[in-house]
């Protein structure tokens, strides 16, 4: 309760819920707990009846009928029973006849929304601790192996009836999700041929179906499903896992989604996260001594855990986890043993005005900033930050000819997003990692992290400094820009993940890699780079650098050519050879005529440009250029002199020099003779 009550402002009063799971809810392997919203007592009756006209007799039940409506959404009974069967499929099938009886001809008399052994559901209309009370889980000792929760209706749904809340269960699996699944017509046809066809309307409700019946009906592992859910990029996947994602083409999800899981078989309880494959929603991954953790937002980890280790999954991934296995897939290829542990704080100074943040709200702390600023002072300090957004958002030290002075402020804890927005002067450090869509359009300034930061950070810088001694999340450095003489730099000390410098135009980003990761950065590093400069320390390979094309697209190109003889079967082995046979690659190895219309699958579109890249060392202008820049960043956050960074090699990334065309389209180019 404590963790999503966190985020009440990504929410509404239209639904929210919990679920719990326990391998030791019931012992008896065949004793199924039913709950359904219904109308009313000739509802629940309707219910009963339809379970024994298919043999299944219904034992133990109740029902709450609500005293009064809430406002805001319109308030349904609680019917509760038990029900003994060991044929599942069976009792799957008698629960898709009783839905959709309830929700036949236009009419809402109900839904049977868990059915389970070891889960349990609490959903209603209303925010997290609003239902939370209706349940009474604030009173109750209730305990569980896992916990999952939920705020906000579901998307393109009405939200005013129960049924439409988080979270959504299917025998002994139920989740809760953010994002909009544009893949539902092909998840619910499949969803419909495996006879499962009474749908309350919404993608969150098909995800916990599709989780349940791959595993359950067709046999799949946790971790296959989830590889065939996530529908990572081709070339990353293994011949095993494509195999097994053209089998099940109808249940990999497309669009932007987050979803989080619990399972329990009765043997053990997981839990599972899923991140879309190009992560558009926001997830982290926690864990400590005792607990994992998934979360839409660091400061609801951390208010259930001060020092966990917090990480995030990379795009088209899956974090997995259980009570008996421990961690099992953390959703990463990079080290999460440190994790992103809570840095340092500096000791407060007298005199520099201070504010408590601990439940405070943005409005308040933005207020006590201006206060401080026009006061005189030229410092101020916020302290117990937990998650509070806009910070400083559009706060501008040249806002007034009168108050033109310089300005420091320390935030310690963990801001949320959209930190330092439009920021136009003001110097920001920050003791504690940050959350998305930091220093977005800012114009003047400096901002210093001495932690990670999410998602989107410096989006349109278009001037001042951005300095993370930690690693950046996806979309890094997106859209910067030079404006006027402004010429804004943005430096991540340790790794960045996908889409760094997409769009760019303008400015230097450096990626400084101190940690010696061999992958600095993710896939599609400077796609659609129009102006600015990008240097990362280390090797890149050309895959990950633009939008290159697939490698079985690269050889079946290659494999017509020896077809119509234009190419020799020895070159195309050579080729056909290479691990990923990138543009440079082919160059070197292919006849001019042949590289010339390959050369096609790289650039052959307007929103594919070339991009030049090189891995070398600096020449003596870019070192004395970028020197100034490395050593305000080394005095920050107290690291040597940064000649051994100078001296060390880059992968440079840069728009093509002007006045190269993008190749025209090979028809119209010679053949080879």
């Amino acid at each position: 309760m404590k963790g999503i009550a966190c985020v009440k402002y990504r929410g509404s009063a239209l639904g929210a819920g919990f679920a719990s799971f326990d391998t030791l809810r019931d012992r008896r392997p065949a004793a199924h707990t039913l709950k359904a919203f219904v109308k009313d007592e000739r509802t629940a009756k309707k219910v009963e009846v339809l379970f024994s006209a298919n043999s299944l007799r219904v034992g133990e039940s109740s029902l709450a009928l609500p005293p009064q409506q809430q406002s805001g959404g319109e308030r349904l009974g609680i019917w509760k029973a038990r029900v003994e069967t060991s044929d599942l499929k069976l009792l799957e099938r008698v629960v898709d006849e009783v839905n959709t009886n309830l929700l036949s001809s236009g009419r809402i008399e109900g839904r049977i929304f868990s059915y389970g052994r070891h889960v349990d559901v609490f959903k209603e209309v209303g925010y997290p601790l609003e239902v939370a009370r209706q349940y009474g889980l604030d009173t109750s000792a209730l305990t569980a192996d896992a916990w999952i929760a939920h705020t906000r209706q579901p998307t393109n749904s009405p939200g005013r009836y129960p049924i439409w809340s988080h979270p959504f269960a299917s025998m002994d699996c139920a989740i809760v999700h953010n994002g909009d699944i544009s893949s539902f017509g092909a998840n619910m046809q499949l969803l419909n041929s495996w006879g499962l066809r009474s749908h309350v309307g919404t993608d969150s409700e098909v995800i916990a179906r599709l989780i349940d019946h791959l595993i359950r009906t067709e046999g799949l592992s946790i971790a296959e499903a989830a590889r065939v859910l996530t529908n990572p990029f081709e070339t990353d996947a293994s011949e095993e896992t494509l195999k097994l994602m053209q089998r099940y083409r109808g249940a990999r999800l497309d669009g932007p989604f987050a979803v989080v899981a619990g399972i329990c078989d009765g043997e053990d309880t997981y839990l599972l996260a899923l991140a879309d494959r190009s992560k558009f929603r926001p997830l982290l991954i926690g864990e400590d001594e005792e607990r994992f953790y998934v979360a839409s937002e660091e400061n609801q980890i951390r208010s259930l855990s001060k020092n966990a280790k917090v990480w995030a999954p990379q795009p088209g991934s899956f974090f997995l986890a259980s009570v008996a296995r421990g961690m099992i897939e953390t959703g990463t290829y990079r080290d999460v043993s440190s994790g992103s542990s809570v840095p340092p704080t500096r000791p407060s100074e007298s005199g520099v005005p201070a504010f408590d943040a601990a439940g405070a709200e943005f409005h308040e702390i933005n207020d006590f900033l201006r206060r401080a600023y026009r006061a005189g002072s030229g410092e101020a300090r916020i302290q117990n930050l937990s998650g509070q957004r806009y910070l400083g958002i559009g706060f501008s030290t040249r806002e007034e000819a009168n108050f033109r002075r310089e300005f420091k402020v320390e935030l310690h804890g963990f801001p949320g997003n959209c930190l330092a927005n439009l920021n136009d002067g003001v110097s920001f450090e920050v003791y504690g990692n940050v959350g998305d869509d930091l220093a977005d359009t800012m114009h003047a300034g400096l901002v210093c992290v001495h932690g990670s930061v999410r998602d989107v950070a410096a989006q349109a810088l278009q001037g001042g400094r951005v300095y993370i001694r930690g690693s950046a999340g996806n979309r890094a450095g997106i859209q910067m820009r030079e404006y006027r003489d402004e010429k804004p730099c943005l430096i991540i000390g340790e790794t960045a993940d996908d889409y760094l410098g997409e769009y760019m135009a303008g400015g230097v980003l450096i990626v400084l890699n101190l940690g010696g990761s061999e992958r600095p950065v993710g896939n599609f590093v400077a796609t659609g780079i129009v102006g600015g400069m990008i240097y990362i320390r280390g090797r890149v390979d050309a895959r990950q650098i633009g939008l290159p094309p697939q490698r079985e697209d690269i050889i079946n190109y290659l494999r017509v050519c020896v077809t119509d003889g234009t190419l020799s079967e020895g070159l195309f082995e050579g080729v056909s050879k290479l691990p990923y046979p990138g543009e440079r690659e082919l160059k070197e190895k292919l006849p001019e005529s042949i590289y010339s219309r390959i050369r096609f699958l790289f650039y052959g579109t307007r929103y594919t440009k070339p991009i030049s890249s090189a891995y070398r060392n600096l020449s003596s202008e870019e070192v004395e250029s970028l020197r100034p820049r490395l050593e305000e960043f080394a005095a920050v956050f107290g690291i040597s002199s940064p000649e051994n960074i100078l001296n060390s090699k880059f992968t440079v990334i840069k728009p093509n020099e002007p006045g190269i065309e993008t190749p025209v389209p090979p028809q119209e180019l010679p053949v080879q003779e």
